[in-house]
């Protein structure tokens, strides 16, 4: 059956792509080369994810381990989410993407080199130091590297851009192990995975010439680099949210709406972060160790996943625009639950990667939205800072939750921590609902 679509359909995509093509050519040197290095970037985020847990536990160390490495991760995170954005108002946003991806890229190398095993726990804090302070210096960075006619397109691709790359290391760190075995028999598991993820810091290696080409220069890069008061205003130029912003964090916390509004989110992103670092860290394992999954299987997965949740974020909006977004969020959330539990019990690999579907777009479609509501929540004035603080409090939850869901692995109570974390999910979106509810239908009137 040939599937055919309505010719003016056909005409809207054509003028879109049409548009974009158009774009990206008004795009600076400097912005093209961010992209290669992102993109390039990107695939070693792919390969780790698949691989790196699995990495670690093939050196002989159990889950409880794996749970405390993590928890390390998470205070680097936190202490690049502290200094990262000073790096970038300080000295640039383009210092702050070198420094933080040659952070992130040594604390990689430390964990893979043979024999530093004793340093783990160094590289896996300056993994999490440099990748959240490369996250908070993109925004400002593409800001200042754009006209505004184009910067939404900029940061549309940079993000699509992102996704595509990231799915495509998922992929090769599927099938890199499998190749490798084949290539070499008899070669141990911990040398297969290494090699493996080698072949990801090699191609973010790579991409590290083209970030240094997108430095900026006194002259522009070809008469569209901007300049002038966009570079002198960086974090405020982004129009995202995830930079710290050059206001006094005590003058932002004096004001009582602005303090009532932090509690909550960082009440309830608290508990999903309580409940979802007991489980969400540890999926890889579970696949492969438990369910007896293949990488490629876990790979092919997680590609699948991300293609499903990028259609879902778009889909989400006109549901949001009927319903208000705080019932949208917190009903989203709840029907995760028992897909959540379904994953926790399930009686099959085939079983357990179907819920894993559904389960991580009921979760993840709704990110963009409660993002841009927590704005919508708040005085412009405070928007970054109080972004920055619910990070923050994040990361810190993080810390102490991965720790206790690898020692409960370990233990062998993994079901109790999905049982734990459905509890902790229904919690918060009982509770965001119930803090945030005047604020949606206020919105919706507005609207």
């Amino acid at each position: 059956m040939t599937i055919r679509f309505p010719e003016a359909t056909l005409s809207r995509l054509q003028a879109t792509a049409h548009t974009y093509a158009g774009e990206v050519r008004s795009f600076s040197p400097v912005s093209r080369n961010f992209l290669v290095a992102s993109s390039l970037g990107g695939i070693n985020a792919g390969v780790s994810s698949v691989l790196l847990n699995l990495y670690i536990l093939s050196l002989g160390n159990a889950e409880g381990y794996l749970g405390r490495l993590m928890s390390l991760g998470s205070l680097g995170a936190a202490t690049g989410a502290l200094i990262g954005a000073q790096i970038a108002d300080k000295w640039s946003s383009w210092v702050a993407l070198m420094l933080g991806t040659v952070v992130a890229g040594s604390g990689l190398l430390i964990v893979l080199v043979p024999g530093l095993d004793l340093f783990l726990p160094v590289g896996t804090f300056l993994g999490g130091l440099g990748a959240v302070t490369v996250y908070l210096a993109v925004p400002p960075f593409l800001a200042s590297h754009s006209q505004p006619s184009n910067r939404p397109y900029l940061f549309g691709i940079a993000g699509a851009s992102y996704v595509v790359s990231t799915a495509t290391g998922s992929i090769l760190g599927g099938f890199l192990p499998s190749i490798i075995r084949d290539a070499s028999p008899g070669t141990p598991p911990s040398d297969i995975y290494r090699l493996a993820l080698a072949f990801g810091v090699a191609c973010s290696a790579v991409g590290v010439p083209f970030l240094w080409r997108a430095r900026p220069t006194s002259s522009g890069s070809g008469g569209n680099d901007v300049r002038s008061s966009d570079q002198t205003n960086e974090s405020r130029m982004a129009g995202i949210p995830i930079a710290l912003d050059k206001v006094s964090w005590a003058s932002v916390i004096r004001d009582p709406f602005v303090r009532l509004t932090l509690a909550r989110f960082v009440v309830t992103d608290g508990l999903i972060r309580l409940g979802g670092n007991l489980i969400v860290p540890f999926f890889s394992v579970y696949f492969v160790r438990e369910l007896g999954a293949s990488e490629a299987w876990f790979g092919t997965l997680r590609v699948i996943e991300r293609s499903i949740e990028v259609i879902a974020m778009l889909a989400i909006a006109p549901v949001a625009a009927r319903f208000g977004p705080a019932a949208t969020i917190a009903l989203s959330q709840l029907a995760s639950v028992p897909m959540l539990l379904g994953l926790g019990f399930a009686p099959s690999l085939g079983f357990a990667s179907g819920i894993f579907l559904i389960r991580g777009t009921l979760m993840e479609m709704t990110v963009p939205l409660r993002d841009n509501f927590m704005m919508d929540c708040l005085p412009p004035g405070s928007r970054a800072t109080v972004s920055a603080a619910v990070l923050l409090f994040g990361y810190a939850i993080a810390f102490l939750s991965v720790r206790v869901g690898g020692q409960m692995v370990q233990s062998g109570h993994r079901d109790y921590t999905y049982m734990i974390a459905g509890a902790l999910y229904t919690i918060s979106a009982m509770l965001f609902f119930r803090f945030f509810r005047d604020q949606s239908i206020e919105k919706a009137r507005v609207a």
